[in-house]
C-alpha cells in the first residue's frame, strides 16, 4: 500500500472516529441545569474558590456552586471548614460529567478529578442520584455560567 493511500486511510479513519464521538455527545442532549437548580452560585476567583461553601450551615435543595478554573488540570476539592454534606461532579469543558463523588463534612481528604477539567459543581449530598444525573451526562455548563455573569 502506498504511503499516500495509508495516510488518506488514516485520516479518513480519524475523521470517522471524531464524527462518531460528536454524534454520540449530541444524541445524549444537554441537561438544562437551571431546571433543577434555581440558586446557582458561580465562583471563578482564587479567593472565592478557596472559600467555596465553607462555614455555611445549609444549602437550599435547589442550590449549588459551580467552580470555574482558568485552565484545565486535575482539580481537587476538600471539605475543610465545610459543615454541609456535599456531592461534587467534575465537568469537562464540553459539559460532560466525568466523575461524581460524595464528600464528608470537615474532611481534609482531597477528592480529585480523574482527568483535567475546567469545572466542578457542588450540591447537597445525594442530589445527583436523586435527580438522575450520571457520569457521561452532558449539562449546559457554559449557558449557566454566562447567565450568572
Amino acid at each position: 500500500m502506498s504511503r499516500l493511500l495509508k495516510r488518506s486511510a488514516l485520516k479518513l479513519l480519524s475523521f470517522s472516529f471524531l464524527i462518531s464521538i460528536n454524534i454520540s455527545a449530541e444524541s445524549k442532549g444537554f441537561i438544562a441545569l437551571e431546571k433543577y437548580l434555581s440558586q446557582i452560585e458561580v465562583v471563578s476567583t482564587l479567593e472565592d474558590r478557596n472559600t467555596g461553601l465553607m462555614f455555611r450551615k445549609s444549602l437550599p435543595d435547589d442550590g449549588g456552586m459551580i467552580f470555574v478554573w482558568d485552565r484545565k488540570k486535575i482539580q481537587c476539592m476538600w471539605m475543610k471548614n465545610t459543615l454541609i454534606p456535599l456531592s461534587v461532579a467534575y465537568i469537562e469543558d464540553t459539559g460532560e460529567i466525568i466523575g461524581i463523588y460524595d464528600m464528608v463534612p470537615l474532611s481534609m481528604k482531597s477528592v480529585c478529578s480523574r482527568k483535567p477539567v475546567l469545572y466542578a459543581l457542588e450540591v447537597n449530598k445525594g442530589w445527583f442520584k436523586k435527580n438522575g444525573f450520571h457520569v457521561g451526562d452532558f449539562i449546559n455548563i457554559s449557558t449557566v455560567i454566562q447567565n450568572a455573569k
